[in-house]
């Protein structure tokens, strides 16, 4: 058996240790050359789509924290229409009918006037004043709860069939055939001098008294929590227009409250409410709503 020698052993080593170097230069020769600008290798493959973090939120970014005591909104909503008539006048027929609108929410709904703002001539600013639940029992009190944000929700004017000062959108009334969302006649902006006028059946009213009832050009006006704003069918612009026909017809009679969304409220999915009827000639009766949904 041969055995190296001491100088052999030591040359292997050398040239062991110069390789290893040598393939570390190298490493870095082509890691200083790619960060120069050199052309990175050609692949076939599509780079990794990368989206930037949002700076405003981050897994680390906490909720924000509501401070402050809740607000007590109302909560309007268009009740079906009622006492239902069919009137001729210069021969167009009209369907006149009854419409409510009842305020199921925690807090009232006030409207202040203010100047004129934008508004037409002849016209003023409507201001909604929100209340704050200072007690946090969930449960308006003019004693206890105070006024916390004021906000532009419209004009007002004044309705010279009524003879008094009316908030320009409260409601839109329309007709459609049933299962289908076109309306044939309709009235988008329909004015209202918010009261107290009932309180709702089956609920007890928050505020016991009616509190608004006054519509003049300065007066506040609103419906406090559990009462019902009432417009008569016998009051002036309480119709629609029937469509032409000569045999009965299926119609659907829908009401909403706050049509354009400018009050603040709790919940604005149950503004609107329909109405099947059946008019035959000057006859109308109300039929199965269910055909209306």
């Amino acid at each position: 058996m041969r055995f190296a020698s001491t100088v052999e052993v030591v040359n292997r080593a050398g040239l062991a240790v110069a390789i290893a170097v040598l393939a570390v230069v190298l490493v870095l020769a082509i890691t200083v050359a790619v960060r120069a600008g050199a052309p990175a290798p050609q692949t076939n493959k599509a780079p990794p789509v990368t989206t930037p973090a949002s700076p405003a939120f981050s897994p680390t970014t906490p909720s924000p924290t509501p401070t402050g005591p809740a607000l007590l909104l109302p909560n309007l909503r268009s009740l079906r229409a009622s006492d239902l008539s069919v009137e001729v006048l210069n021969g167009q027929r009209r369907l006149r009918f009854t419409a409510s609108l009842a305020n199921l929410g925690p807090g009232p709904l006030l409207l202040r006037p203010r100047g004129r703002s934008s508004c037409p001539a002849g016209q003023h600013s409507a201001v909604q004043v929100l209340y704050a639940d200072t007690n946090a029992d969930k449960v308006f009190s003019r004693a206890r709860d105070r006024e916390s944000e004021r906000r532009a929700v419209g004009c007002r004017l004044h309705h010279p069939g009524h003879k008094h000062w009316h908030f320009d959108a409260m409601a839109a009334y329309s007709l459609r055939r049933p299962g289908s969302a076109d309306a044939l006649v309709s009235r988008d902006k329909v004015s209202f001098c918010l009261r107290d006028n009932r309180r709702i059946t089956g609920q007890r009213a928050v505020v016991r008294r009616a509190h608004f009832g006054r519509c003049s050009r300065t007066s506040h006006q609103g419906i406090s929590p559990g009462w019902i704003d009432v417009y008569t069918a016998k009051l002036s612009g309480q119709w629609l227009r029937l469509p032409g026909g000569s045999g009965p017809q299926l119609l659907c009679l829908d009401l909403a409250a706050d049509p354009l969304r400018r009050i603040a409220e709790t919940n604005e999915t149950d503004n609107a409410t329909s109405v099947a009827i059946r008019v035959s000639g000057t006859a109308v009766r109300r039929v199965d709503s269910g055909l209306c949904r």
